[in-house]
């Protein structure tokens, strides 16, 4: 029995070492995203459910900076800030903007700080609850239900490692919230007192992996070390999820390592053959058309084979048509994940047959007139 167990633990060793390198992972769940399109590259246990601990905040602030009132100063109500763990201190009265509370949510993961953006959002926890599955229903998290906006245990909160990624890409492409979770260092008012905050970001990559550029950690006896990153290199973003992970530091390096070592910024193969419209009403019948620009995409080899090609040109345009004029778009898709997208524009202007038309006739009007009068004169 001992030697059979044995086999099957060097079996999946050995798995995971050619799926990731040397460093076997530790956590329960993991997911590395590329971050333009959210596909999966590489992951185990991508849909097994787990608490998320305070990676849970990156809804909370995802919906701070979409509520357009980031740089509007509140009052820090008193029933808000009466919870346990991790704290950015806050005061019941004092006035800072939701901007620098949504700081201390993403930097030092302040359970104040997310009850606080609830009460001051929705006028309550249940209420702001309800707008952050509302907001993951939308996401396409199918596998993620929320009961807290600071993480701390519910009975029905958990995510998945694919769907925690995919949020942590969502919420990257928020220029607010990239700024916000990018920064290592923040000093923000305290009670009155400017700068009398000292804010550190808890996630140390950020200081110690080339390209890290955020984004949240997350810890609860149930829960374990839960991590959320991204990182780019190379016009490369990748986002990376670990659920319960003894060494997250570890898991993230070896993830985003691999997605690294595998996509490239790789230029999309322009449409083949000529592309041509139809002109309706204009001085030529047909119109040569172009794709202006090269597009470019994080792929690897393998998925740049994958890549199709969606045209998107009417049949026929009518005149006048200006030079670079906007008809048509192309959309490079992979396994149903936009890539891409391009204009086709004209090659050449094609001006209006008609009105040149118009002009003749009347010309041809005053001449023939003239012609008739010259003959019935004696």
């Amino acid at each position: 029995m001992l030697k059979k167990l044995g086999i099957s633990f060097l079996t999946a060793a050995l798995f995971l070492s050619l799926c990731f390198g040397a460093h076997a992972l530790s956590a329960k769940g993991c997911a590395l995203v590329e971050a333009d399109t959210g596909r999966l590259i590489k992951g185990q246990n991508v849909h097994a459910r787990l608490p998320m601990a305070s990676t849970t905040k990156i809804m909370t602030g995802l919906l701070a900076c979409e509520s357009g009132k980031l740089d509007t100063e509140f009052t820090v109500p008193a029933e808000a800030i009466i919870v346990e763990g991790s704290s950015m201190g806050l005061v019941a009265g004092e006035r800072l903007t939701l901007r620098e509370i949504t700081y201390g949510l993403l930097l030092v993961s302040g359970n104040d700080a997310a009850n606080v953006i609830a009460y001051l959002m929705c006028g309550s926890i249940p209420k702001f609850v309800e707008l952050m599955n509302a907001r993951a229903a939308e996401l396409g998290l199918s596998e993620t239900h929320f009961d807290t906006p600071s993480g701390l245990d519910g009975k029905s909160h958990y995510t998945t490692a694919l769907d925690l990624a995919r949020l942590g890409a969502a919420a990257m492409k928020n220029k607010d919230f990239q700024e916000i979770a990018s920064t290592y260092v923040k000093r923000v008012p305290y009670n009155g007192i400017r700068d009398g905050r000292l804010l550190r970001n808890h996630n140390e990559l950020l200081k110690t992996y080339d390209g890290a550029v955020g984004i949240k950690t997350g810890y609860t006896k149930k829960s374990g070390r839960c991590l959320v990153t991204c990182a780019e290199r190379n016009g490369v973003r990748l986002v990376a999820a670990t659920l319960n992970g003894w060494d997250d530091w570890g898991d993230h390096r070896t993830l985003l390592d691999y997605g690294f070592n595998t996509l490239k910024r790789l230029p999309l193969k322009a449409p083949e053959g000529e592309l041509y419209v139809s002109v309706s009403g204009g001085t030529s019948e047909t119109l040569r058309c172009f794709v202006p620009e090269t597009a470019e995409a994080a792929l690897s080899a393998e998925e740049l084979k994958r890549v199709q090609t969606l045209i998107e040109l009417p049949e026929s345009i009518s005149a006048p048509v200006d030079a670079n004029q906007k008809v048509g778009g192309v959309t490079y898709l992979l396994d149903g994940s936009v890539l891409a997208k391009c204009d086709i524009v004209t090659a050449d202007a094609v001006p209006c047959a008609e009105k040149r038309g118009f002009f003749k006739n009347i010309l041809r009007f005053f001449i023939c007139d003239d012609h008739l009068k010259s003959k019935k004169t004696p």
